[in-house]
């Protein structure tokens, strides 16, 4: 057994709770069951707004409307903009004599909803009795004296991220109502443009540097742990993704007559990606393992612990076990890079298939990056590993005299989005201290992730500013984000009304 194995066991484990805290989650369920039908309405008001982040006029009715509810908290709060930049909304309560401050982050941007993929207009914000797919159907939630928490709500953003906003302000309702004081300072920052790739984020830090620091970043974005665990993510891996075409001859070609003289793109494609990927997955490409640190121990005590859901997340898509390695676990998996082939395209198959030697292939190729890697860097390392594949690399197809001249020809087109990773580390005392106050809040056991397979743009946070951070989710792990028929459940806005109190509550001091 590692060293820190069983104090990380200990504090993932833990459901010990002060004085303090147990007031806290009191004055959060007593609130709630005396404000359930003020409470949905917020939420209902919210949900009606459309906030599709390629309309700014539509952001910005969404980010005034937040700037409302965050003054009907006494809070101070502004519009934020810079560059190019949709609105981000700013809000700040200062507590005297608090020591720390505490940031909350959730977005109010949301997908695209084309209202025919819907069973119920998507900002027409809908309480149904149950999920969709189990029968669920309409209520008369405001004509009911209480509302059953399995109820759902649909619309679009109504798990991510709108109704986490709407209970990290019914928080400080309901310690107010309990004469209970804010332990921390608390700031809040609600971007406009995190489902568009957060594209601003690094020059909205710079330029409001000053209002934005905190000692901690808590954000309230994404699900509980699909075992309906409370969770908490302490980093994502970093994304980026090129097209690579491999190019043959000008146009296509007979196989019979053309078959062992010209080259064949997609033959050529297939051996030079099999040069960047073994078939355990690890990256052949010199050099890209160079300054990635090896899993603390610590996370990987994590991992062992039940971070992740190792059975559902394997089992459940079919698949026998985890590409990595012979007795690898999904939780070490993705703690390492990953080079991924997201597509293929040369020629045609099935009924399409054609006698002839396509002219080009194409694949589509995505790295997943951890700490330690850079895009640049990245970019720097697949190029001169095509190159020492013999290939001629372009930035566009060959011209007539550069075919005649090399024989084998390398079209690279890098994607102009993407960003690094970004990790605090599990042994942070703000990270211990957090997951004891998240413990304290349920039952269960509190899944302390290392790190998501996945990726978001949190690296600003860490490069700009500094400042360590968590994700600390409160939604329903089945409710469809980013797709037809968003739903929260409502329990699990209760929840999260009483999570983010006990936060808020406590001083945050060793």
């Amino acid at each position: 057994m590692r060293p820190t194995l069983i104090a990380v066991l200990f504090v993932v484990f833990s459901v010990s709770t002060s004085e303090a805290q147990d007031a806290a989650m009191a004055a959060a369920d007593t609130y709630r069951q005396a404000h359930e039908q003020q409470i949905l309405e917020e939420v209902f008001d919210f949900l009606a707004l459309p906030n599709n982040a390629a309309d700014r006029d539509d952001i910005l009715v969404n980010a005034e409307h937040i700037v409302a509810l965050l003054e009907a908290r006494g809070a101070e709060a502004r519009i934020l903009e810079a560059g190019d930049s949709l609105p981000a909304v700013y809000g700040e309560i200062l507590t005297p004599g608090a020591t720390r401050t505490v940031m909350f982050y959730a977005h109010y941007d949301g997908q695209p909803a084309l209202p025919e993929n819907w069973t119920y207009p998507p900002f027409e914000p809908v309480m149904l009795s149950g999920r969709i797919d189990a029968g669920g159907e309409p209520v008369d939630w405001q004509g009911n004296d209480t509302v059953d928490p399995d109820w759902r709500i649909y619309a679009r953003s109504a798990s991510d991220d709108k109704s986490p906003i709407v209970a990290l302000l019914t928080a400080i309702d309901a310690l107010r109502a309990a004469n209970i004081p804010l332990g921390v300072n608390i700031k809040f920052f609600f971007e406009g443009e995190e489902e568009a790739g957060s594209p601003n984020m690094h020059t909205m830090l710079e330029a409001h540097r000053g209002l934005l620091t905190a000692d901690f970043w808590v954000l309230a974005d994404g699900p509980v742990d699909p075992r309906g665990d409370p969770r908490i993510v302490l980093g994502v891996r970093g994304v980026t993704s090129m097209q690579l075409t491999v190019h043959g001859a000008s146009r296509d070609l007979h196989s019979g007559h053309y078959g062992n003289v010209a080259p064949n793109p997609g033959a050529r494609l297939a051996h030079l990606i099999a040069s960047m990927r073994a078939p355990d997955g690890r990256v052949l490409i010199n050099g890209f393992y160079d300054g990635v640190p090896a899993p603390s121990d610590a996370a990987l005590a994590l991992t062992e612990s039940g971070a992740y859901d190792e059975d559902g997340l394997v089992s459940e898509p079919g698949i026998a076990g985890v590409e990595w390695g012979p007795g690898a676990s999904y939780g070490e998996a993705v703690m390492v890079p990953a080079l991924n082939v997201l597509g293929l395209s040369s020629g045609g198959v099935g009924d399409a298939t054609r006698n002839a030697i396509p002219a080009s292939a194409t694949a589509a190729i995505g790295f997943r990056m951890v700490p330690g890697q850079t895009i640049p860097r990245i970019r720097e390392q697949v190029t001169a590993h095509v190159e020492s594949q013999g290939y001629l690399i372009l930035d566009r197809p060959p011209t007539a005299d550069e075919r005649l001249a090399h024989p084998r020809i390398a079209e690279i087109h890098w994607s102009t989005s993407g960003y690094p990773a970004a990790v605090t580390q599990a042994e942070h005392p703000d990270v211990i201290r957090l997951t004891d106050l998240v413990a304290s809040t349920s039952d269960r056991p509190v899944r302390v992730v290392p790190i998501l397979g996945g990726s978001l743009p949190l690296a600003p946070i860490v490069d700009v500013l500094d400042v360590p951070f968590a994700i600390v989710p409160m939604v329903n792990p089945d409710n469809a984000q980013h797709a037809p028929d968003e739903n929260l459940r409502v329990g699990h806005l209760w929840d999260g009304i009483r999570l983010y109190a006990v936060l808020m509550a406590d001083d945050w001091e060793d």
